[in-house]
């Protein structure tokens, strides 16, 4: 599920470049329609949070995958900046939402106690092996039919290929409280230690929004669209800038996505044994050298540099979702846990909204990406410190 929704969804950089090409419009207001996109999930979250813990989130992935391919179909005949807004913008976030991250995390959060950033981390792989498949997908598709077909026909693929997946396999666990009753005798936590008073309560939207923890935590969701969102949508405008050709760099695109299966498991791993905070600053620094070697491709055009930005890039892109995803549940599970996350992910949606404008917004000003590379590095550093304040409040709670 997460693969072919995240894999579209992430198609939108393949898109780009033509989208420019054959309206001429600004590259802010073109990746504008992400920003839209990203701050509309953010708004989105919560309530699908709330309608996941109420009816179960079968309904609610069903209706995202509609919405998901039918925003990819009706990209197809954008002739004006509103109507990318609309479908891609409004309608591709409504999608999205639904059969993205709030609705799977509750579902993983129910599903699995022992070793969530492990569980986690493997579902979440899927969105790296989408844009993998996805990118090098939708290039090949572009060059031989054009754009609007290329993005149709993903659209009707997306329909096709997850409305019997969620009908078949979106079901939600049995009761929290029967496990966790189960879990009680064994004295057994989520991370495999002793149980703690934390981990113990069925936490409230008051206890949540009340602690610290919560408020690191968003913050740290928020700054990491930042380090990641402007290039991950400006990444293939930019080598196609410098020369290279098209299909090569969708491949190094989808490379992207390889790696960022790798990181998500293995991150999922590292937060497990070694903690959040760990697992989470190893993968920014992946995400901050995946930026320097940018810098290093525009003095030094040569293809290795390529290579080793999507490594390295690719190898954070997205890890830090499913850390998050992995504390959150463990401090905050139990029958509000979707209303919970999907505020978390407010704070997602706000960075989101920022990054690609600003990519575009840079380069329209300044004719370069550089700004935007270092920022990255920037908003890396800010929040691998906000995953060490959270485990640091954290402790101070239990």
């Amino acid at each position: 599920m997460l693969a072919a929704a995240h894999g579209l969804f992430f198609s939108f950089s393949i898109f780009f470049v033509p989208l420019l090409e054959e309206f001429g419009w600004s590259r802010a207001l073109t990746a504008g329609a992400l920003s839209v996109s990203t701050a509309v999930q953010g708004v989105l979250a919560p309530v699908a949070g709330a309608i996941v813990d109420r009816v179960g989130p079968r309904r609610v992935m069903l209706g995202g995958v509609v919405a998901l391919g039918l925003s990819s179909m009706l990209t197809s005949t954008v002739a004006a900046p509103w109507q990318l807004y609309l479908t891609t913008g409004v309608i591709g976030a409504l999608g999205i939402t639904g059969v993205g991250w709030v609705p799977t995390s509750v579902m993983l959060s129910r599903w699995f106690r022992d070793r969530r950033g492990r569980a986690v981390g493997l579902a979440f792989s899927g969105m790296g092996m989408g844009v993998f498949v996805m990118g090098p997908l939708a290039q090949w598709l572009i060059g031989r039919v054009g754009w609007r077909f290329a993005t149709f026909t993903l659209g009707v693929g997306t329909l096709v290929v997850l409305f019997p997946i969620v009908w078949l396999y979106a079901r939600d666990a049995p009761p929290v409280d029967d496990r966790r009753h189960a879990e009680s005798r064994s004295g057994v936590s989520a991370r495999g230690g002793p149980r703690t008073a934390v981990a113990d309560r069925d936490s409230t939207l008051r206890d949540a929004l009340g602690s610290r923890t919560f408020w690191a935590l968003f913050t740290a969701y928020f700054m990491t669209p930042l380090a990641v969102f402007p290039i991950v949508t400006h990444q293939v405008a930019f080598a196609v800038d410098l020369g290279f050709p098209r299909l090569f760099v969708a491949s190094v695109f989808g490379l992207t996505g390889l790696m960022s299966s790798a990181g998500r498991v293995g991150f999922g791993l590292i937060a497990d044994r070694l903690g959040g905070p760990m697992a989470a600053t190893i993968s920014f620094g992946c995400t901050a050298g995946g930026a320097l070697a940018l810098l290093g491709l525009e003095a030094f055009p040569f293809r290795p540099w390529l290579v080793v930005y999507a490594l390295l890039f690719g190898l954070g892109f997205g890890a830090r979702g499913p850390i998050i995803t992995a504390m959150a549940s463990e401090l905050y599970g139990g029958r509000r846990f979707g209303l919970i996350y999907g505020l978390l992910n407010v704070g997602n949606g706000l960075g989101g909204a920022i990054g690609p404008w600003l990519g575009g917004f840079v380069h329209d000003v300044t004719g370069s990406y550089r700004i935007v590379f270092l920022a990255s590095v920037v908003f890396c550093a800010l929040g691998s410190s906000c995953f060490w304040v959270a485990a640091r409040r954290r402790r101070i709670d239990a």
